[in-house]
């Protein structure tokens, strides 16, 4: 086994003073070359105090070419009780090994030192306490432990001077981490987009592994920044904020130059969204199925709301209007549970026809109803049940024949069951609805969740928006459709599905999936769709489909904890303080070959971006692991960092690209041009040893 070594190129003679007496040493030149493997000497970048005076030349002490115990550093007059000292490197690494070279000619032995490690600089953790040291080399092994920075403490005594000859550090197994300022200044923009608050990367030639081919990726993006920035003090001139845009990149070795992005304008030549959330608005018939409104969705023991906006169906009266419910495949339709209209109870059903259909085209009435007014309480149970003569249904038309009002006519909600118990979900069409749009509505907006390209397809999770008393709230999560078609999404184009991927279970908690994407078919044939739930903190969930089945949601599957239900609320927590972006990935070589590699924000809002492992694409996830602490809170007034997900197909084997975004709770701070555009960091995998073997 070969052991690292250092190659000595030709001796460059250059002069440098030393930090007291005005020392000349000869500082060799040398060709140092580090190829992050493990055994490897890392390279100091900087080391300094704030409370010691230190004699000698710390540029010499540090130099990755200088002979042990020449020219060391000497300590003394602390400001404290202790000589405190800092060492940086460029990046983050794994450290196995501290060499500490105690000189036999010290006017005073340094006989313990306590190391704190840090990844940023700002928060620090002792990994050892007091390690006992002799007279020459010692070795202080560590066991896990990342650093960009490490803080040593001994202790002074006053008048004393102590000799530090040398210092080392031994790279580890384990992952180097760094900012990658390519990605992360190719999205520092001056003009038309400027910046946005979320961040998805697509390959839209469908390969979204690890090592796949870069060269046409799309991106969307949730809020936008548009306008112009001052370049010279990153200052946003103008903007206008619009809820969500597109990017797109070439594969091009200058980053920056490969991107462009796009999205519409108006008449006004004003920058709009690609995507509108109008058809979720109002008093569509979607809302009938959809899991806001009743406290617990899809479930026949959830009580209704009295506010319908958005909520609720509503349409001018007239009898013979048609809701028609498409299973989008042949279900074994059981009892139906109808909450009639119950903002203003005087505008329910009176009376309706219902009919099925085997084949979506030929009908068969079941029966004729009658329904009683709701009662307007906040709280309100179904108002009728059916039971469904055991046949198989494809779709099913209610017709309505009378309303409780002359002129309006409208519906709580529908709870479909099959012979299973389990929840049944359709597209909502009507030949009537209300049009009109009130309140928060007219505060609503898309954000992007995650998606995916099959074929020439792209499809993808919304996330409907509004403003409420305190902040905002999700309302749904849809299904975007949008074609491919010369390299880019046509958002023009789109299709706007609804989706039962939101649901409150009966514990009290809120279920939203979409956060995460990750096709795992050529391991075992299934698309997750990851999501999380918010109850008593936020927990990852997990759900599969098929290709086939992407748009068929009564084929979705919900892991419970030990299999797949067709029941959302069954979904069971796999680890908790995700983010609401995040990722899975398929490591299929390297350090963690054949495992899942989960990467989020821990605590959703945070500076710790972590990961974690399993065996399956459902768990169970191992302990997380701490790759990076991010900065901008202390850089940016009321910033916040968090959504944290890597990115698959624009990472290399063993070199990750990893995203996070940055934000602010100060209306003010989004006026720089820093805050409100994603970061990115570049994980790399350390080599071992043996890869150097001859």
């Amino acid at each position: 086994m070969k052991t690292p070594f250092f190659s000595f190129g030709i001796i460059l003679l250059f002069l440098l003073m030393g930090c007291s007496g005005g020392t000349t040493v000869t500082l060799p030149a040398c060709t140092y070359q580090f190829s992050g493997t493990e055994g490897e000497r890392i390279s100091i970048q900087s080391l300094s105090s704030e409370t010691s005076k230190i004699d000698g030349n710390v540029d010499y002490f540090v130099h990755p070419c200088k002979p042990e115990a020449e020219y060391p550093l000497r300590f003394y007059e602390s400001k404290i009780k202790s000589h405190v000292f800092f060492v940086s490197f460029d990046k983050i690494y794994p450290i196995s090994l501290i060499r500490w070279f105690n000189p036999s000619s010290a006017d005073t032995l340094i006989e313990s030192v306590s190391v704190d490690v840090s990844l940023n600089g700002l928060a620090y953790t002792r990994v050892r306490s007091n390690q006992p040291l002799t007279e020459g080399l010692n070795a202080v092994s560590l066991s896990e432990v990342s650093a960009k920075y490490i803080r040593f403490t001994f202790p002074a005594t006053a008048d004393a001077t102590y000799t530090l000859a040398h210092l080392e550090f031994i790279l580890d197994m384990g992952l180097i981490v760094e900012e990658d300022m390519d990605w992360t200044l190719a999205f520092q923009r001056y003009e038309y987009w400027t910046g946005a608050d979320g961040i998805f990367s697509f390959n839209l030639l469908g390969d979204d592994r690890i090592g796949a081919d870069r060269s046409k990726t799309a991106f969307i993006f949730s809020d936008t920044f548009t306008g112009a920035v001052n370049p010279f003090n990153n200052v946003r001139n103008s903007m206008r904020l619009i809820n969500n845009s597109l990017g797109y990149y070439n594969g091009d070795s200058d980053i920056a130059s490969g991107m462009r992005f796009e999205y519409p304008v108006n008449a006004s030549n004003q920058s709009q969204s690609a995507f509108e959330p109008t058809e979720y608005l109002g008093y569509q018939a979607s809302n009938l199925l959809d899991a806001y409104g009743l406290d617990i969705s899809y479930d026949p023991e959830g009580k209704l709301t009295n506010t319908a906006n958005g909520i609720m169906w509503k349409a001018p009266f007239r009898s013979g209007i048609e809701l028609i419910f498409d299973f989008q495949s042949e279900v074994s339709l059981e009892t139906i549970y109808i909450w009639n209209f119950n903002e203003t109870p005087g505008l329910g059903v009176s009376d309706f026809r219902l009919f099925a259909s085997a084949d979506g085209e030929s009908w068969v009435l079941i029966d004729t109803y009658s329904m009683a007014q709701a009662s307007g309480n906040p709280d309100e149970s179904y108002s009728l049940s059916i039971s469904i003569p055991s046949q198989t249904v494809l779709k099913l038309k209610l017709e309505v024949l009378s309303s409780h009002d002359d002129e309006m006519v409208g519906l709580g909600k529908i709870v479909f069951i099959d012979h299973d118990s389990m929840p049944l979900f359709a597209q909502v069409s009507t030949t009537d609805t209300s049009p009109e749009i009130t309140g928060n509505e007219l505060t609503a907006r898309l954000w992007l969740q995650d998606g995916i390209v099959l074929g020439n397809d792209f499809y993808c999770f919304p996330i409907l928006v509004k403003d409420t008393p305190e902040a905002f709230e999700v309302f749904r999560v849809g299904m975007i459709h949008t074609p491919i078609e010369a390299d880019r999404f046509v958002y023009e184009d789109a299709t706007y599905m609804t989706s039962p991927l939101m649901s409150f279970t009966p514990e009290g908690g809120i279920i939203y999936f979409g956060a995460g994407v990750m096709d795992n078919r050529p391991q075992d044939g299934y698309i997750y769709v990851y999501g999380y739930l918010d109850l008593n903190g936020r927990h990852l969930i997990v759900s599969r489909t098929t290709e086939e089945d992407f748009t068929h949601f009564n084929h979705w599957e919900y892991f419970d904890g030990s299999g797949w239900s067709r029941d959302i609320n069954q979904s069971y927590p796999l680890i908790d303080k995700v983010s609401a972006e995040l990722s899975v990935t398929y490591m299929d070589q390297g350090l963690f070959a054949g495992k899942y590699m989960l990467v989020v924000t821990e605590h959703t809002v945070s500076s710790r971006i972590v990961y974690a492992l399993s065996d399956t694409p459902y768990g169970t996830f191992g302990a997380y692991q701490l790759l990076y602490q991010s900065i901008e809170h202390t850089l940016y007034r009321g910033a916040i960092t968090y959504n944290a997900k890597m990115h698959a197909h624009l990472s290399e084997p063993g070199s990750y690209l990893i995203s996070y975004n940055v934000n602010s709770t100060s209306p003010a701070a989004l006026y720089n041009a820093n805050v409100y555009r994603p970061r990115f960091i570049r994980v790399t995998e350390v080599k071992p040893m043996e890869d150097n073997d001859s």
